[in-house]
């Protein structure tokens, strides 16, 4: 079928022999057959090269890396983008499992909405042995919605937030080549993709079909048993991944995701960018902003030029992080307040204070109002992970 555009699908394969065939099987399954799949070998210690290199369908590419990375997607991403081919590409982990008509849903989205540059079907969850777990990205990720623009998608990946499905994507192969992809992210590769894009001004879409089946196992990196390492992760790629939102080259996308801003209002130029989203973030991303913006006035020339275009200095920057340090203590003290609150609700008495002690002895008594009334019900949690 010659009329269809080619889709490069990608496989990077480490440990992952419980998973892998099933994986392949689905992608050679398809009913949108012009695509390419290209099974990279992460330097493998099962048998997962002898049954990738199995198959002898002419679709099928191998690459062979030398060593094991550790981690850094990136790194593999780039070595596959030396050789896809397909106007579209389509990447997928050794244990997800595209669904039969996954492929054509994506592309035919893509092709019937030619101003989208990157798109996500939907993905149903299923357990370690591929049964359904009742529950899709759509309807159960917290702060996902189809109705979340640009504008939005940034704004949340600014306060940190996972929402988009990285095992349904379709993205246009030209667009990738614009921008540069980190190659050390174990936990925040994805989202620091999808940033980088939105970043450059590109398009999103979503295609609401499932056509994944995204698989829940103890052996991901995101899984809940592995919660601990990854926090750890996170927490050393947190300082890069924020400096993403630096790329931002359209004034008037900065203008729209942050339109209170002061210094972003007045921009002007695109080089001023870095520093009015440094600002406009200066209280939510402490201390990370202010380190960039004390490094930009450490330099007398860039000093020179805040100070003339945006009349800030170096009393700014002082008069910014005294107002941020009051904002500090203000939240601490509602932080010690909210967990003061929960341990006198405690149903046990365990490891609580002499006054929390009083609290419980004097409202079992009936002396004091307890304001139960007041208290609201939890909202019922999304399935996350």
């Amino acid at each position: 079928m010659s009329n269809q555009p080619l889709v490069s699908v990608f496989i990077p394969y480490y440990n992952d022999e419980k998973f892998l065939k099933t994986a392949i099987d689905a992608v050679l399954a398809q009913t949108y057959t012009n695509f390419e799949l290209v099974l990279l070998n992460h330097a493998t210690t099962d048998s997962c090269r002898e049954i990738a290199h199995s198959y002898t369908d002419p679709r099928i590419r191998h690459i062979d890396m030398p060593f094991n990375l550790g981690g850094g997607s990136g790194v593999l991403m780039a070595e596959f983008l030396k050789t896809a081919q397909g106007k579209y590409v389509k990447f997928l982990c050794a244990d997800d499992i595209l669904r039969k008509t996954g492929l054509a849903d994506l592309v035919q989205y893509m092709e019937a909405h030619p101003n989208i540059d990157f798109a996500f079907g939907n993905a149903a969850y299923v357990n370690q042995d591929g049964k359904s777990l009742n529950a899709d990205w759509f309807s159960s990720r917290e702060y996902f919605s189809t109705q979340n623009s640009e504008v939005d998608c940034i704004r949340l990946y600014a306060e940190g937030q996972s929402f988009l499905p990285y095992v349904s994507n379709i993205v246009k192969r030209e667009i990738l080549s614009h921008i540069r992809l980190n190659k050390t992210f174990i936990m925040m590769f994805d989202m620091s993709l999808w940033l980088s894009l939105l970043c450059k001004g590109y398009k999103i879409g979503y295609c609401d079909r499932i056509v994944v089946d995204y698989r829940i196992h103890d052996e991901q990196v995101s899984a809940l048993t592995k919660k601990d390492i990854s926090s750890q992760l996170c927490f050393f790629e947190w300082p890069l991944f924020w400096e993403t939102l630096l790329t931002i080259d359209h004034i008037e996308l900065c203008q729209q995701i942050w339109p209170n801003d002061p210094y972003v209002r007045r921009l002007e130029n695109v080089e001023d960018i870095p520093f009015a989203v440094a600002h406009a973030l200066f209280d939510q991303l402490r201390p990370y902003p202010y380190v960039f913006i004390s490094k930009l006035l450490h330099d007398e020339q860039q000093r020179l030029h805040l100070e003339k275009v945006f009349g800030y200095g170096i009393k700014e920057l002082r008069d910014d992080c005294r107002k941020d340090y009051s904002g500090i203590k203000k939240k601490k003290k509602i932080s010690r307040f909210k967990s003061y609150k929960t341990h006198i609700y405690s149903s046990s008495a365990k490891n609580l204070g002499l006054g929390a002690l009083a609290f419980l002895m004097l409202r079992r008594l009936g002396q004091i109002l307890t304001f139960s009334e007041l208290r609201k019900p939890r909202p019922k949690k999304k399935f996350s992970l």
